[in-house]
């Protein structure tokens, strides 16, 4: 009896140090395995930092949950859960792809277009419009129009310059 108590005492704790060495990546609520961080690095060259993030599928925009967009990735991976209204603690009243922006995200927007309280869906060529409405408009094009410039929207490049998720 003592022996089979020390071999659970032994896995537990086994499994206690594996499980704090393990890699802490957080995607709209769900944590990634470590086997999924290891082959989104693989597959993208890039080194991924544990970290709590959302994603928009739709767009491929990423940010650290309670802030604004960071940088863009590649669109469509299916990484974590879905994306959350509050996921970057917006109070803006202007939500795409069901994430209310943040006020830098916002302000960011305002330089190229007025901005509108309102629900709102993108996709990743810069195409908008009202939710279960026509395209009303393309961001990139825009951008273009008031001198701004394009930070493509499957850049894999953040705001700082560093290669985020996306090719080499």
């Amino acid at each position: 009896m003592k022996i089979l108590a020390l071999g659970v005492l032994a896995i537990v704790l086994g499994a206690g140090v594996a499980h704090a060495q393990a890699r802490n990546v957080v995607v709209n609520g769900v944590r990634l395995t470590d086997g999924q961080v290891a082959s989104l690095q693989q597959q993208y060259g890039v080194k991924i930092h544990d970290g709590d993030y959302w994603y928009d599928r739709q767009v491929g925009a990423w940010g650290f949950r309670g802030g604004p967009t960071v940088g863009f990735i590649v669109p469509g991976l299916g990484l974590g859960g879905p994306l959350r209204r509050d996921a970057s603690n917006g109070n803006t009243g202007v939500v795409i792809n069901g994430r209310e922006l943040h006020w830098l995200d916002v302000n960011r927007l305002q330089q190229v277009t007025p901005v509108y309280r309102g629900s709102y869906w993108m996709d990743a060529s810069g195409n908008f419009g009202l939710v279960n409405g026509p395209m009303l408009g393309n961001i990139w094009a825009l951008s273009q129009r008031s001198g701004g410039r394009r930070e493509g929207i499957l850049s894999t490049y953040d705001k700082t310059g560093a290669v985020v998720i996306g090719g080499r």
